[in-house]
């Protein structure tokens, strides 16, 4: 009788299963939907990401460039008129040999076989000044053209390194686009409504980071220094022109020549005659005139002899004008030599390097007064100012191939177990959107600095290089955008609250 009423209720439970397969598989369904359509979202939202980056970080690199170009010009500038001066010093000295071997030419004609011999010598020191003479005369208009091209150059790379870098960074974010095979995807653009923004304070940065030396500004960066009590704006020039000569311009002593001859002069004189070098140094008079000068002088008893020996002497001078400087004689008052020197100088036609600028070339250099405490300095590791470029893109969220956008717009199950319908409109009208930021900062590794990658960079000496527009140490990193920039984009596009931190 039991077995009897067992299969009705069998009956009765048949199909219950299937229900609850069904509801769960619906259930898994708008779950796995859900973990696609977040996927989706956060895979084209770090594309975003990635295009903002790339455009940032090129953009900064165009500016690190473009400072790294101006140093190389700043350079090769200030080595060129290091080059007149030797090319000055090299003509006087050339000279100043011609007429030594002339003295003791005349000296030693009443000696037979010797007069010979210093005859020779006097004729090829004479063919080796006229030589001289004539390759100073077309090398020095040379490098003027030069330098004129340099400063062009120079000030060309200045005036447009904002807009190219904009211009980059606009190219790389459009660039960023998937192109491979027959994958669908839409191409980022810079935030219209931000690029404004962007753009001027980007250039701003840029024309405020760097200025030409002025009289009443000076030079020499974020650590001061320059022309600062007013006068010419070329004074700070000058100073690093005038340091960067070699030792042959800077002082020419007497030589080995000049040594030997005292030698033999302290044993025949029991040391009461010598020669003394009285000038030897190629200089800067004003800005606008190299002049060279080299003379040599009978001593007596230590003292400079009041007698008129023309023993050896040369000059030479650079300007537009023509005319020859004052006496570089280093013994007051001037003697014989030195006022020979002056009278029988070489001239060279030197015009200067900037249009309608006759002399030395001003030199543009980081801004004074500018902060070297910026998170992109202090975090990188540099103790001098920096320089940020921002840029924000977006991207149509249609690229996004949710679960709506490829038509399944019902994967809600109706009734208790079923889930919302799943929507994936985004924010800025549909569009995915990043702001990222870079930076471009000087630094060059020391040798006492604990960084592994420093190799050939790091100077032997040591010595701490601080940034200037002298050294090309300039390089770029991404960097944390500051937060009134990603307020103002979030409020741009409707999602102020974003940039709210909570506890």
């Amino acid at each position: 009788m039991n077995s009897q009423h067992l299969f009705p209720v069998r009956r009765r439970q048949r199909g219950q299963a299937v229900v609850w397969f069904l509801a769960t598989i619906a259930a898994c369904c708008c779950v796995f939907a859900l973990v696609y359509n977040v996927g989706q979202v956060a895979n084209q939202k770090e594309a975003t990401v990635n295009a903002a980056d790339a455009a940032a970080l090129s953009g900064a690199l165009v500016e690190a460039r473009m400072l790294n170009f101006e140093a190389y010009t700043n350079r090769a500038m200030i080595a060129n008129e290091v080059t007149i001066a030797q090319l000055l010093s090299f003509d006087s000295w050339v000279q100043y040999d011609y007429e030594i071997a002339q003295w003791i030419a005349t000296e030693t004609e009443v000696i037979p076989y010797l007069d010979d011999v210093t005859s020779a010598v006097s004729e090829a020191a004479m063919a080796a000044h006229e030589v001289v003479n004539g390759v100073v005369a077309v090398a020095i208009p040379a490098i003027e053209v030069v330098n004129s091209t340099l400063w062009v150059a120079r000030e060309a790379a200045n005036y447009t390194g904002a807009f190219a870098a904009n211009d980059v960074a606009g190219q790389i974010a459009n660039a960023n686009e998937t192109t491979f095979g027959n994958r669908y995807d839409e191409q980022p653009q810079q935030v219209s409504s931000f690029a404004a923004a962007l753009v001027g304070f980007n250039e701003y940065n840029w024309y405020s980071f760097t200025a030409p030396y002025s009289a009443d500004q000076g030079g020499g960066g974020n650590q001061g220094g320059g022309n600062q009590g007013g006068g010419d704006p070329r004074a700070t020039a000058k100073t690093v022109i005038l340091n960067s000569r070699d030792p042959f311009s800077t002082n020419r002593g007497g030589g080995t020549l000049v040594d030997s001859i005292n030698f033999f002069l302290g044993l025949l004189t029991l040391g009461t005659v010598g020669l003394e070098k009285t000038s030897g140094t190629a200089t800067l008079q004003n800005y606008d005139h190299w002049a060279a000068q080299d003379s040599i002088d009978l001593t007596l008893f230590g003292g400079i002899s009041p007698f008129d020996v023309p023993i050896g002497y040369g000059r030479a001078d650079a300007d537009a004008n023509g005319k020859v400087g004052t006496d570089l004689c280093n013994i007051k008052p001037t003697t014989t030599n030195c006022t020979l020197a002056v009278k029988n100088a070489d001239n060279f036609d030197w015009n200067g390097t900037e249009p309608n600028n006759n002399g030395i070339p001003n030199i543009r250099d980081l801004k004074q007064g500018l902060a070297n405490t910026d998170p992109c300095s202090t975090n990188n590791g540099s103790d001098s100012p920096s320089l940020s470029f921002i840029t924000a893109v977006q991207k149509a969220g249609k690229a996004t191939e949710t679960t709506q956008r490829l038509g399944m717009n019902t994967v809600d199950v109706a009734g208790p177990q079923g889930s919302p319908q799943l929507s994936d409109k985004l924010q800025n009208n549909d569009n995915l959107t990043s702001i990222s930021a870079a930076c471009t900062f000087f630094l060059r590794p020391d040798l006492n600095a604990k960084d592994k990658t420093q190799g050939s960079l790091a100077r032997a000496d040591g010595v701490h290089e601080y940034a200037s527009l002298y050294n090309p140490y300039w390089q770029a990193r991404l960097t944390k955008p500051g937060a009134e920039w990603t307020t103002l984009l979030y409020a741009l596009i409707g999602q102020p609250g974003l940039n709210v931190a909570t506890p």
